[in-house]
C-alpha cells in the first residue's frame, strides 16, 4: 500500500523531530550506565545521585508535600516519588517532556510526540488540556496562572489559559527548549540551537540574555534569590544565572543534564540522561 505524499512527510518530520530532540538532551536508552565520576559542586566535594533507575528523564515537578514527579521521556511514562522514597509509575503518556504543576495538584505534562498538554488529577485522572502544539518540550506557570509552552519545532512559545485558550507570547526563536519566568514577570527561553538563553520583553520582543552555554537542555528553574539556574547538558553541567547574564557553573561533570525542579524548600534538583539518575544541586 502506498503512502500518501503528505503521510509522508508527517511521517519524516515527526522521525527527524525525534532525533533532534535525542541530540539535545543526550542519547536515549542509556539510562543505566555508571557515569565516568562523581559529579562536584562548585566547592568541590562530590555529589551522590538520590535516585537512579529513571529511562531518559527530561523533566521535574515537585508537589509542596514534597512528592517528586518525573518524565521517563523514553520509558513513555511519568513517575511519582514520594517524600519517603517510593517510587511509582504515576501516568502513561507519550514521549513526556516538560512537567508543571498548578494549584490545585494537577500536573501538567508535555507529549512530545503527541503534540498535545494533558492535565492529569492527583489522582491519576489524565485529560487533554491543549492540543495542535509543534512539539512541546519545555513548560511552566506564570504568575497569572496560564502555562507557558516551548514550542520546538515552531521556534515559538505560547501561553494556554486556565481554561485551555492557546495564543501566541513570541516567535522567532532558536529551537526553544525551556521556559521560565521570574519574579519580576520576565520570561527567559532556552534555546537548543546556538546553545543561547533569551529574554522576552512584555512587547513580545526577543533578545538574547546570555550566550555562556555549551548546549542548553529542557531545564530552565528560577531559585529563591530569583536567579536562574539551567542546564548546559553539552558541557555536562548546571549554571547560576545572574542579572547581567554571566552564568556560573554551580555544578559539574554530570552526564548530559536535561531536567531541573525546585522543590518548596528552594532546594533544586537535576536529573540526567546518561545515567538516569536524579541529584541535588549545591545553593
Amino acid at each position: 500500500m502506498r503512502v500518501p505524499g503528505g503521510a509522508r512527510a508527517n511521517v519524516v518530520r515527526r522521525l527527524l523531530g525525534v532525533v533532534l530532540l535525542a541530540l539535545t538532551v543526550g542519547c536515549a536508552g542509556e539510562t543505566s550506565r555508571t557515569p565516568p565520576a562523581s559529579p562536584l559542586a562548585s566547592s568541590g566535594a562530590a555529589s551522590a545521585a538520590i535516585h537512579t533507575g529513571f529511562s531518559a528523564p527530561t523533566g521535574l515537578a515537585f508537589a509542596p508535600d514534597g512528592t517528586l514527579y518525573v518524565s521517563n521521556w523514553s520509558g513513555g511514562t511519568v513517575e511519582r516519588v514520594t517524600p519517603d522514597g517510593a517510587r511509582s509509575t504515576f501516568a502513561e503518556v507519550s514521549a513526556p517532556a516538560g512537567l508543571a504543576l498548578d494549584t490545585k495538584g494537577n500536573l501538567y505534562v508535555a507529549s512530545y510526540s503527541g503534540d498535545t498538554v494533558y492535565r492529569i488529577s492527583p489522582a491519576g485522572r489524565r485529560q487533554e488540556f491543549a492540543t495542535g502544539f509543534h512539539t512541546p518540550t519545555g513548560i511552566g506557570f506564570d504568575s497569572r496562572g496560564n502555562l507557558l509552552v516551548c514550542n520546538r519545532a515552531s521556534n515559538e512559545i505560547m501561553r494556554v489559559a486556565p481554561d485551555g485558550t492557546v495564543s501566541r507570547v513570541a516567535g522567532g526563536l532558536s529551537t526553544p527548549v525551556g521556559v521560565a519566568e521570574d519574579a519580576r514577570g520576565t520570561i527567559f527561553v532556552a534555546n537548543y540551537t546556538g546553545g543561547t538563553l533569551s529574554r522576552i520583553g512584555r512587547d513580545g520582543r526577543v533578545t538574547t540574555h546570555s550566550d555562556d552555554f555549551d548546549g542548553l537542555g529542557v531545564g530552565l528553574v528560577v531559585g529563591r534569590d530569583n536567579r536562574l539556574y539551567a542546564t548546559d547538558r553539552a558541557a555536562g553541567a548546571i549554571k547560576r544565572v545572574d542579572q547581567d547574564g554571566r552564568a556560573v557553573a554551580v555544578m559539574s561533570g554530570l552526564g548530559s543534564p536535561v531536567a531541573l525542579g525546585v522543590n518548596a524548600a528552594g532546594t533544586i534538583y537535576t536529573a540526567t540522561w546518561d545515567d538516569g539518575a536524579l541529584y541535588q544541586v549545591p545553593a
